[in-house]
């Protein structure tokens, strides 16, 4: 446990791993592996019958499917859906059939592996006391296959500001000096905790506008499961607050990166 301080504001930092997708108890996968050709593959949308491209907008959405991404084989019919973890609600599509097209659901070992190189490399440069890392977190985009990890230090160095921008192991790399991350702004505003108390909700967040170390806004996505809604709070990074809320009475897509 480490102490850091951004301004006059003094911000305990955990020297934990922050990970958007939790890694729950592993199930026995019974479905069918993809061929090698068919992991390497790129989702084609435009070879897809619409009523398929809408089940794969909708699995995006659902926070129970922990979809990590998805490819597809124009041969064989059939979309290979890559789950971070196997559930009830994911395995259940496994076979179903689409329009003539094949849903077939599978535990993403490769990112698992991916995720894990991550970590130990982290945890490596952790050790280094110039580069001051307290914390991490990161996240994926399903759609578009960005991958990004977000490095909290107690102050700035020239060990840590290296490491700002650059690619590990396929996920870029941001550097913060010892602020909450904004998730954690967002879910401790009143206004917020108001709208989500007592609810079952998944987080995510989207860079809105990085202005250097003078504006930095990001969207938070709170997707509520039910009844379905989502709440968006902007955060002021550098301020560290919620500076607007806006409610949908749906769930929404977040923007591209």
């Amino acid at each position: 446990m480490k102490k850091a301080f951004a301004g006059k504001r003094k911000v305990l930092i955990i020297g934990i791993v922050f990970v958007i997708a939790i890694v729950g108890i592993m199930a026995t996968p019974m479905v069918k592996q993809p061929d090698e050709a068919g992991k390497r593959a790129e989702p084609t949308e435009n070879e897809l019958p619409t009523e398929v491209k809408s089940e794969i907008e909708r699995l995006l959405l659902e926070p129970e499917i922990h979809l990590s991404r998805w490819s597809v084989n124009t041969a064989e019919k059939r979309v290979d859906i890559f789950v971070y973890k196997l559930t009830p609600e994911n395995e259940r599509l496994n076979g179903k059939i689409i329009d003539g097209w094949t849903m077939n659901i599978s535990e993403d070992v490769e990112f698992k592996r991916g995720e894990e190189k991550l970590n130990a490399e982290l945890k490596r440069l952790k050790e280094k006391p110039e580069t001051e890392i307290g914390a991490w977190s990161y996240g994926w985009d399903p759609r578009t296959g960005y991958k990004d990890v977000n490095i909290f230090v107690g102050n700035l160095t020239p060990e840590n500001q290296q490491l700002n921008g650059k690619t590990i192991n396929g996920w870029k790399v941001h550097v913060w000096k010892s602020l909450l991350p904004p998730k954690e702004v967002a879910l401790q505003d009143s206004r917020v905790k108001e709208r989500i108390e007592g609810k079952e909700y998944e987080v995510k967040e989207h860079t809105r506008k990085a202005g250097g170390d003078k504006e930095i806004l990001v969207d938070v996505y709170i997707r509520i499961k039910e009844p379905k809604k989502t709440v968006i709070a902007t955060v002021d990074v550098v301020k560290q607050e919620v500076i607007e809320i806006n409610e949908t009475s749906s769930w929404i897509s977040i923007p591209e990166r």
